[in-house]
């Protein structure tokens, strides 16, 4: 992990940087204009009304409202909307009632870095729920499935503009001093499908309700993409979408498509994520390599699953002792570098696998591929017969040696 360190300011400085950042910022907004044309679509105007006080950020806003509408033309097909309105609100005041083609941001701090992405994440969010609105009646489904749906388009739009300028596969976590105000970045692996607000909350279980329902139908979204494959799953958001409902269609419709699009009856994983309030949670229980008589070594794998809520990969019941389902994937690496997979339905409590090798095992882990992002605790998925603690130790303590340095640097700063 590489933090960003940032500069220790005065509080005279400090001030000056709020007036200079926009915090207290006077002038009228911005009003930007673009056309975006694409092979085999209709254009479409747009209009970006940009707050003063983000001035510095407007291509940003510009750049990923327009991949936004771009993506959502070609997935989910020709939008009806001609013209769109993209407005930036104000840090204070009511905004008043607003047209239908105008699309109104989450507010965005005055001051952020550049590899937050924030104005890319408001625009992304707000052109894409738009553009959903006016293809697919959303009225008779649930609210956090529509954000959901939303947040999962925003977020590919965002990745794809932050891996152009950084490293592919790598996030900034941004924390907030000074009210919010002071924004430092630090820099970590980070995934799309599965990292970044609300899911973090979700797994410490300390979200809201309604946050909570998003952030597991998002993690549900991502776990079905890895399920059946990107392109299955485009092909059936697509397909929803473009569907001549006579009526507003539900969610039982949309598992009806995603079922038929995908060749497999999916009810075992919506009926466990959206349909109760059970936890997903498989691990390792117990993992040892022993020598045996014969001069090799026997492993032993207890796979267990800790949590409510079932994994198996298909509708199938069990027929008699026989698992009927291969949604959980249990991989044992040697020490020669050589891999053994298996499969379980992930049904029973717990699952025993048995090997024998001229090598001793090494590590084991459940679900390496990472398919299951409802998984709550994914810490407990893997372990190691070689744990590099002095490693880990090493880490942890440069960490919380940053964090101290930054926590003094803010407090000489006030005095």
């Amino acid at each position: 992990m590489i933090i960003v360190p940032v500069r220790s300011v005065c509080l005279a400085g400090l001030l000056a940087l709020t007036a200079a950042c926009g915090a207290v910022h006077p002038g009228s907004p911005l009003q930007l204009d673009r056309r975006l044309e694409r092979s085999g679509l209709p254009p479409i105007d747009v209009r970006f009304t940009i707050q003063p006080d983000h001035a510095r950020a407007r291509e940003r806003y510009v750049v990923a409202a327009m991949a936004a509408l771009t993506q959502s033309g070609e997935w989910l097909g020709a939008s009806p909307l001609s013209s769109l309105t993209v407005l930036d609100p104000p840090l204070h005041g009511a905004i008043g009632t607003v047209a239908d083609d105008v699309v109104v941001l989450d507010r965005t701090p005055a001051w952020s870095t550049a590899t937050s992405m924030t104005p890319e994440l408001a625009a992304a969010r707000g052109v894409t729920r738009r553009c959903l609105a006016a293809l697919v009646d959303t009225r008779a489904l649930p609210p956090w499935f529509v954000d959901a749906l939303v947040e999962s388009a925003a977020r590919r739009v965002v990745a794809g503009l932050f891996e152009q300028e950084n490293p592919p596969g790598y996030a900034f976590y941004e924390e907030r001093y000074f009210g919010r105000f002071v924004p430092r970045a630090t820099r970590i692996h980070l995934r799309q499908e599965s990292d970044g607000d609300p899911l973090p909350a979700y797994r410490a279980g300390r979200a809201a309700d309604s946050t909570k329902r998003e952030a597991k139908a998002v993690l549900t979204l991502g776990t079905l993409e890895r399920w059946v494959g990107r392109p299955v799953f485009d092909q059936l958001i697509a397909e929803f979408v473009r569907a001549r409902w006579p009526t507003p269609p539900t969610m039982a419709d949309f598992v009806r498509v995603a079922s038929d699009v995908s060749a497999q009856d999916l009810s075992w994983l919506f009926d466990e994520a959206f349909g109760s309030e059970r936890v997903f949670d498989y691990g390792v229980e117990r993992f040892t390599s022993e020598p045996d008589a014969g001069g090799g070594f026997t492993t032993t794998i207890v796979a267990r699953r800790y949590g409510d809520a079932r994994f198996p990969g298909t509708s199938a019941k069990p027929v008699g002792g026989f698992e009927s389902g291969r949604g959980i994937t249990v991989q044992v690496r040697f020490a020669d570098g050589q891999r053994r997979r298996d499969v379980w339905d992930g049904r029973d409590p717990a699952r025993t696998f048995r090997y024998r090798s001229a090598v001793r095992a090494a590590a084991a882990e459940v679900d390496p591929d990472r398919t299951l992002l409802l998984d709550v605790a994914q810490t407990n998925n893997s372990i190691t017969l070689s744990p590099q603690s002095g490693t880990a130790a090493s880490r942890w303590a440069a960490r919380w040696l940053g964090w101290l340095s930054h926590a003094l640097l803010t407090y000489a700063a006030l005095v």
